[in-house]
C-alpha cells in the first residue's frame, strides 16, 4: 500500500510531519488524472483551444483556395469558349480535377483537348500514348480522393476507348486492387465489366474471380450478382427454359445453401438463391382470343411489340383462309402490352354464314402458335401455367432445402429471410401442397417485417390470384376475385375474355385500375368495399356497360370524367362514396356521361 508523509500546517505544529496511509485519495487523484488525459485527447490528437484567432486564419485560408478555385474554373471555361485547346488547359483541369474530381464539364474539357491534339495530327502514336497513359495516372489520383467517383470510371473509359494500345491487363488489374480495398464497389464492379467485354477475358476466369472473393465473404452482394450474369453465358440450358444446366443448378443450389445458412441474417446469398429458384420461362403463344361483332382481341404470354416495322413478333388474321388486314392497337396504350386488338368491320359476322378463323403468332419467317374459332364459336384459350417447372432431381434438391429452411424457423423463427425463401421453395416444389402454409408464412412476414409488409401483401395477391385461376376451368365466364385481401393485380391478361368480373371487398387502390386494360370483353366490372380514392388509371373497356363502385373513397365528382373512354358504360354505381352527396356530380354525368344511369343500388 502507497504511503505518503504530509505536513499538516496545525496550530503549534508547523514542524511536525505524521505519516498517512491514503488510499482512498490516490485513488481519486488516479481517476481524475486519466479523466483529464481522456478528454485532452479526440481520436489520438491532443485537444488544442481554437480562439478567435485561428477561427479568423482559418476563414481566410478558406477564403483563399476558394479564390483559387473560382479562378482556376472561370479561366478553363475561358479556355474552352476561345476554343484554346492546349497544354495549359490540361494543367489548369487536373488541378481543379484533383481537388474534386466530380465535375464532369472539366473532364469534358480534357477529352476535347485530347482530341484536339489527335486530329491535328502533330503528335505521333507514341505521343498520344504517352499522353493517355498520363490522363490514367491523373484519374488513379483522383480516385485515391474518391474511389466512387461517376466521372472519374467514366472518363477512364474514354480513354481505353481511345488509347492507341489499350493496356487491359494493367486496367484489370487495378479493379482486383480496388475491389480488394471495397468489394462493394459498385462503380468498379461496373468498370471490370466493361474492362472484360473490350478485353475478350474468358467467362470462366471471371467466374473463378467470383468465387474467391465469395469465399472470402459471403456477403459480396456485387460477387453473386456477376455470378448469375456469367452462369448462362459459360452453362448455358440447351432447353431454354431453366436458367442454367440443370447439373449446375443443382452445384449453385447447394453452394448458395451453405452460404445462406453460414449466416441467416445476410441478405446476399437469399437474393442469389432467389435468382435460382425462379420460375422457368414460359415461351411466347397465344393464351387467348376473342371475335366480337367488330373486334378481334388477341391476348399473349409475353407482353410484346406488333406494331413496330422493325418488330419480329406480328399477329396475323386469316378469314376462311385468306389474310384479312389488320390494325393491331394495344390495350393499354404502350408501345409494348400482352393485349392487342384491331377493328372489323360490323357485317363481318352478320347472316348466317359460317365463318373459319384463325389467327397466327409469327417470329420471323416461322409461326410460333396459332387458334382456329368459327362463327359459332368466337373465343379460344389455353390453361395459364404457374408451376416452377423443375426437373425431379432439382425439386428433389429443393425440398431437402425447404426442410433446412423449416429446421432453421424452429431456431430462428422470426428470420425474415428464411421465411421468404420458404415460401420461394414451397412454391417451387409443389405450390398446391404448400397452399395453406405458404399463406401463413406470408402472413408471419407481414407482422415480422413491417417496413416491407406492402410486398408481402402484393406476393399474397399474386398468389392468391393465381389459385383462383386454377381453380376456373373456363376464364371466359363470371370470376369471382372478391374477399382475397387483393393489394395488386397479376396475370390480368388472363381476363381478356371475362363477362363479368368480380373483385369487390379487396384492398385495390385507384393505382391498380390501370392493370385492369386487358378487360376488353368485361360487361360487369365489380369494384366495391376497396380504398379506391380516384378513377385516373380507368382504362377504355370497349364493351363495360355496368361498373359499381360502391363503398369506397372517392370524393371529387370530377373524377367520373376519367370513365367516358368506357363508351357502352350504361350504368355507374357510387353508393356509399363521399362524392356521392355532391350537387356537382349529376351534372358532370350529364357532361362526360350523358349515356350513363347514375344508381344508388347497381342491379348485379
Amino acid at each position: 500500500m502507497m504511503k505518503f508523509k504530509v505536513r499538516l500546517q496545525c496550530s503549534g505544529l508547523d514542524d511536525i510531519y505524521k505519516t498517512h496511509v491514503l488510499e482512498n485519495i490516490v485513488l481519486e487523484i488516479i481517476l481524475y488524472l486519466v479523466h483529464v488525459h481522456t478528454i485532452a485527447q479526440v481520436h489520438g490528437r491532443v485537444k488544442t483551444k481554437t480562439n478567435a484567432e485561428d477561427k479568423e486564419a482559418k476563414r481566410k485560408e478558406k477564403e483563399k483556395k476558394l479564390k483559387l478555385y473560382q479562378t482556376g474554373i472561370e479561366k478553363a471555361f475561358t479556355k474552352r469558349k476561345t476554343g484554346e485547346y492546349d497544354e495549359e488547359s490540361l494543367a489548369i483541369s487536373a488541378q481543379l480535377l484533383t481537388a474534386n474530381p466530380d465535375i464532369t464539364t472539366l473532364w469534358n474539357i480534357r477529352r476535347e483537348v485530347l482530341l484536339h491534339f489527335k486530329d491535328e495530327g502533330q503528335r505521333t502514336e507514341d505521343d498520344l500514348q504517352q499522353q493517355m497513359q498520363a490522363e490514367l495516372c491523373l484519374i488513379e489520383q483522383c480516385l485515391r480522393a474518391n474511389p466512387k467517383s461517376y466521372a472519374a470510371w467514366h472518363h477512364r473509359r474514354w480513354v481505353l476507348d481511345n488509347m492507341p494500345i489499350p493496356i487491359w491487363k494493367q486496367e484489370l488489374a487495378l479493379c482486383n486492387k480496388y475491389l480488394d480495398l471495397d468489394e462493394r464497389n459498385l462503380h468498379c464492379w461496373d468498370y471490370r465489366r466493361f474492362v472484360v467485354e473490350r478485353s475478350q477475358v474468358p467467362a470462366a476466369d471471371e467466374f473463378e474471380y467470383t468465387s474467391k472473393k465469395i469465399l472470402a465473404n459471403f456477403s459480396n452482394y456485387s460477387s453473386w450478382h456477376y455470378r448469375s450474369r456469367l452462369l448462362p453465358l459459360i452453362y448455358p440450358d440447351p432447353m431454354g427454359k431453366l436458367p442454367i444446366q440443370e447439373r449446375k443448378h443443382k452445384e449453385e443450389l447447394e453452394i448458395v445453401q451453405n452460404a445462406a445458412f453460414t449466416d441467416p441474417s445476410d441478405q446476399s446469398a437469399w437474393f442469389y438463391q432467389r435468382w435460382l429458384l425462379g420460375r422457368t420461362l414460359q415461351a411466347l403463344r397465344l393464351a387467348q382470343v376473342h371475335v366480337s361483332y367488330d373486334t378481334v382481341c388477341v391476348s399473349l404470354t409475353h407482353s410484346v411489340s406488333v406494331i413496330c416495322d422493325k418488330s419480329k413478333i406480328r399477329l396475323e388474321l386469316q378469314l376462311n383462309g385468306d389474310n384479312f388486314p389488320t390494325t393491331w392497337k394495344s390495350t393499354n396504350g404502350q408501345q409494348y402490352s400482352h393485349v392487342w386488338i384491331s377493328a372489323l368491320p360490323k357485317e363481318l359476322l352478320s347472316g348466317d354464314k359460317t365463318l373459319a378463323i384463325t389467327v397466327s403468332l409469327h417470329s420471323g419467317s416461322s409461326l410460333v402458335h396459332y387458334m382456329s374459332l368459327n362463327s359459332g364459336k368466337l373465343k379460344a384459350s389455353t390453361k395459364p401455367q404457374f408451376s416452377a417447372g423443375f426437373s425431379e432431381g432439382i425439386t428433389s434438391v429443393l425440398q431437402d432445402e425447404l426442410d433446412s429452411c423449416t429446421q432453421l424457423l424452429d431456431l430462428e423463427p422470426d428470420s425474415k429471410w428464411t421465411l421468404l425463401t420458404s415460401v420461394l421453395l414451397m412454391q417451387a416444389v409443389d405450390r398446391h401442397k404448400y397452399q395453406e402454409d405458404t399463406l401463413a408464412r406470408l402472413s408471419q412476414l407481414i407482422q415480422v417485417d413491417p417496413h416491407r409488409s406492402g410486398y408481402y401483401k402484393d406476393l399474397w395477391s399474386r398468389y392468391k390470384m393465381e389459385y383462383a385461376f386454377d381453380q376456373n376451368n373456363e376464364l371466359d365466364q363470371n370470376i369471382d376475385l372478391s374477399c382475397l385481401n387483393l393489394t395488386a393485380l397479376y396475370h390480368c391478361h388472363y381476363l381478356s375474355c371475362v363477362h363479368t368480373l368480380d373483385l369487390s371487398n379487396n384492398n385495390l387502390s385507384g393505382h391498380s385500375l390501370s392493370q385492369l386494360h386487358p378487360l376488353q370483353c368485361c360487361q360487369v366490372l365489380k369494384l366495391d368495399s376497396n380504398n379506391i380514392a380516384n378513377l385516373h388509371g380507368m382504362p377504355a373497356l370497349m364493351s363495360l356497360q355496368i361498373l359499381s363502385l360502391r363503398s369506397n373513397v372517392i370524393n371529387i365528382p370530377d373524377e367520373v370524367k376519367y370513365l367516358e373512354p368506357c363508351i357502352c358504360l350504361s350504368s355507374v354505381d357510387l353508393s356509399d362514396n363521399p362524392t356521392e352527396k355532391d350537387e356537382m356530380l349529376q351534372e358532370l354525368v350529364k357532361t362526360f356521361l350523358p349515356s350513363v344511369k347514375m344508381l344508388n343500388t347497381c342491379p348485379l
